[in-house]
């Protein structure tokens, strides 16, 4: 039993984003590059999340009202 490689899209025809001769093996550079867009996405990822935590307090800075009575609305 042999598995098939070939993509297809949602309406069940050959992606054409698929390869066709099997794929082409990734050169050391590419495969670089590749890893160094994911350590800058990650990084920036990092950075954001920080920056979020650091600039927003963990507790509410509002006071909250005592509650009284509800004011009596008019109504014609």
């Amino acid at each position: 039993m042999t598995m098939l490689t070939e993509k297809f899209d949602a309406y069940g025809e050959l992606s054409p984003a698929a390869p066709r001769d099997g794929g082409k093996a990734t050169t050391p550079a590419s495969a670089a590059l590749g890893r160094v867009g994911q350590v800058a996405f990650w990084l920036l990822v990092v950075i954001i999340v920080s920056a979020r935590i650091i600039s927003y307090p963990a507790a509410p800075s509002f006071d909250v009202g005592k509650a009284g009575e509800p004011k009596q609305a008019v109504t014609r």
